[in-house]
């Protein structure tokens, strides 16, 4: 390792002991201040994207101030996330594990019983980190992976694996993700976690309506469904306000069609994970991560031009 990626990582570590210890409320302002640090080194084009959604979905339905409000709480969800993921190596797990209420988790615990397998999709809503740091233990003896995207810097990559891997989750690289995602499923007793609200190209995703509006969404999980024939479950964690607790709710199972019409089969259980993902959005629109540019490939031109801010 050379000294850079050393050095990261004893700073990385010093500074995870020193959150795990702080007090609930040190640590909010810590997320507070670095929410507002994030925001003022923006080029803006985080908080130019997410008014721009803002303005597309709900139109005047908000107001600007509620907007406003929703993108200084999205920065701020962003920095709990990253602050998050730098200390919980160091909260043990019988902690962790406290600051959760279950939601319907029958609903995952069953389809395994029926199906050995599940795929489980989510978002970046509220803390999403947590289906790799809380839920595996929660589901042995079966095997859970987890997609994500890396850097490119092999001192951070390796940061972002470990912390994925805590529970003993398989980090799977969303390079190349689908053919590891077979291997994984075929060994049986699988759980994978995917994100599915990200844009996607759309010559590679399917097209759905979501929070109202058409975009590309990712069929992968629906592919996995059919192929394996086992339920999709979605879990959303929400976030209380002074992020000191988690709702984790599940939802009841999807199921891919498996018909003579794959692109039909495809398009019907991705639009039923757009549909939940548009109900959870739209029921704490201050806990999504509203700078994606999700509506970016059935409106080329939305991201154009600066909003009215």
């Amino acid at each position: 390792m050379n000294i850079v990626g050393v050095l990261l990582r004893v700073f990385v570590n010093v500074l995870g002991a020193t959150l795990a210890i702080m007090p609930n409320r040190v640590f909010v302002l810590c997320v507070k201040g670095l929410g507002f640090l994030m925001c003022l080194l923006d080029n803006k084009r985080r908080y130019n994207d997410a008014l721009t959604n803002l303005h597309f979905i709900y139109g005047d339905s908000l107001n600007l101030a509620q907007k406003r409000a929703i993108i200084k709480r999205c920065y701020q969800n962003f920095a709990f996330v990253i602050l998050e993921s730098i200390r919980i190596p160091k909260i043990p797990y019988h902690i962790h594990k406290q600051r959760f209420d279950i939601i319907d988790e029958h609903y995952v615990l069953d389809s395994l019983e029926k199906d050995g397998s599940v795929v489980l999709i989510s978002g970046h809503f509220g803390y999403w980190e947590a289906l790799a740091t809380f839920l595996p233990p929660r589901l042995e003896p079966n095997k859970m992976a987890s997609l994500g995207r890396l850097t490119g810097i092999d001192s951070i990559d390796k940061l972002i694996i470990s912390r994925r891997e805590l529970q003993g989750v398989r980090f799977i690289d969303k390079a190349g993700a689908f053919r590891n995602l077979l291997k994984f499923y075929t060994q049986g007793n699988a759980v994978a976690g995917i994100l599915v609200d990200q844009s996607i190209s759309s010559n590679q995703g399917v097209c759905v309506e979501f929070l109202g509006k058409k975009a590309s969404h990712t069929p992968i999980a629906s592919v996995l469904s059919r192929r394996f024939n086992i339920a999709i479950v979605p879990v959303f964690i929400d976030i209380n306000k002074d992020y000191s607790r988690f709702v984790m709710r599940f939802f009841p199972p999807i199921y891919t069609p498996h018909t003579q019409d794959l692109a039909s089969d495809l398009a019907q259980a991705t639009q039923a994970q757009a549909d939940i993902t548009s109900k959870v959005v739209r029921s704490n629109p201050s806990s999504w991560f509203w700078f994606h540019r999700r509506f970016k490939d059935y409106y080329p031109n939305l991201y154009a031009k600066k909003p009215n801010r």
